[in-house]
């Protein structure tokens, strides 16, 4: 695991999700584009105060930067995902399948 690997794939999938440039967030955040790039691809990670500024340009708490759990390798995510599942109740395994089925249909 590569914190600011993480940090930077993260930061970079939720400004795609909020259709966000990496310029504009930038620009957001009073800080250079190359600097944003420079984040993004993990070759820097950035003070506390850019965290925040980047939080409140993207309009989240910024506890949702550090959510990078679903960046593990295939292998990780499938074994994860196998563990919670083999706790789950007959009913909840009937919900999880309804979602699943929903998401790929």
């Amino acid at each position: 695991m590569d914190l600011k690997k993480d940090f930077g794939l993260r930061l970079k999938e939720l400004r795609n999700k909020r259709g966000i440039t990496q310029y504009q967030l930038a620009e957001l955040a009073g800080i250079d584009p190359k600097h944003m790039s420079h984040i993004e691809t993990g070759r820097s990670f950035p003070k506390a105060d850019l965290i925040e500024k980047f939080a409140e340009a993207l309009n989240i708490d910024y506890t949702k930067l550090f959510r990078t759990e679903h960046l593990q390798d295939r292998e990780i995510l499938l074994e994860r995902i196998n563990a919670q599942l083999n706790k789950a109740n007959d009913d909840d395994l009937k919900n999880i399948y309804k979602i699943l089925m929903g998401y790929f249909d």
